[in-house]
């Protein structure tokens, strides 16, 4: 299993804008962020995180609908070690519990 993670990719999130922004400062704790726009500019001590948050849509299963935003990381600066330890805080905040 590769657990690289790349200077610059896109996933899909299952959540909205709002929802994004309330965990943002736990997970990047104790680093801070700004917004513009949809766009969050974090900078860490070795360089910058981009973090862009597309339009919300909805993905429908059944009968449900759930949110779902693309969202794309640009790291510039960052090593692959430090890109990692990032994405490691990040996704362990932002997971959502499942089967």
């Amino acid at each position: 299993m590769n657990d690289s993670v790349p200077a610059k990719f896109s996933r899909e999130m299952g959540l909205t804008f709002n929802e994004f922004l309330r965990t943002l400062s736990a997970a990047i704790d104790p680093l801070t962020f700004r917004l513009d726009g949809r766009v969050v500019t974090i900078v860490d001590p070795a360089g910058t995180i981009l973090i862009d948050l597309h339009e919300t849509g909805e993905r429908k299963i059944a009968s449900l609908s759930l949110p779902v935003t693309r969202v794309d990381f640009q790291f510039i600066d960052l090593d692959e070690k430090r890109r990692k330890v990032f994405m490691d805080r990040f996704d362990l905040y932002f997971h959502r519990g499942g089967g």
